[in-house]
């Protein structure tokens, strides 16, 4: 596996999540509303122009991040994705509200493929198990082997499933905000929601994984047990 990969290997504890959250919230949610707020307020810049100023914090974050460590956290990598987002938006619309919800419109269209995925029966997480998990491309192949195996299929679509409600539920809390409340607030309070939505996703796919793994360690038991 590249060295730049996702940042959730086998070890990662609630308590590391947790930590990591506290910190990317103050360069993803406290830095952007103050910039957000001189910006309007003492600057005068449009509200389009102060929502892409503030992105830059979350992104200096994301690569110090990816500096420091080589590779990229879950968090991390929805922080750029929806960084970019916004770029895109404010150029094709100008509009603050869709800059606002331009990532959470991306989050939304990846649940329904997570959502797709269980109702076909090919869940997408086998993918994001097996890279959070393996070290190299021969492990990840066996890796997607073994979720897809008949034992562990049904935790895998309840874990893609859990993914794609939780996505779409981000979705709909961002419409509902973004249309409802001053920019400024939505600024400060949105990514708190979206990254503890995600780092609650993030510890459900640890546990889930774990449990997995302890029940085909069981039944590996089992059947030497047997011989």
């Amino acid at each position: 596996m590249s060295k730049m990969q996702t940042a959730n290997q086998p070890a990662l504890s609630r308590r590391a999540i947790r930590t990591r959250l506290l910190l990317t919230l103050i360069y993803a949610a406290l830095v952007p509303y103050l910039i957000y707020r001189v910006g309007t307020e003492r600057y005068h810049l449009s509200a389009v122009n102060a929502l892409l100023l503030a992105a830059l914090s979350p992104a200096v974050g994301s690569l110090i991040e990816f500096v420091r460590k080589r590779q990229l956290s879950v968090l991390g990598l929805f922080a750029l994705v929806g960084i970019a987002a916004k770029v895109v938006s404010a150029l094709l619309f100008h509009d603050p509200h869709l800059v606002l919800i331009s990532d959470s419109l991306l989050t939304g269209v990846y649940g329904l493929l997570l959502l797709g995925s269980v109702l076909i029966g090919k869940p997408l997480t086998v993918v994001l198990v097996a890279n959070m998990y393996a070290t190299s491309p021969e492990q990840r192949a066996q890796m997607k082997q073994r979720l897809q195996a008949s034992g562990t299929h049904r935790q895998v679509l309840v874990l893609t499933a859990m993914w794609g409600l939780g996505l779409l539920l981000l979705l709909a809390i961002s419409v509902l905000l973004t249309y409802t409340l001053p920019i400024a607030t939505v600024v400060l309070i949105r990514p708190v929601i979206d990254y503890g939505m995600i780092a609650a996703l993030v510890m459900g796919t640890v546990a889930d994984s774990s449990v997995l793994l302890q029940i085909r360690k069981r039944r590996q038991s089992a059947r030497e047990g047997q011989r």
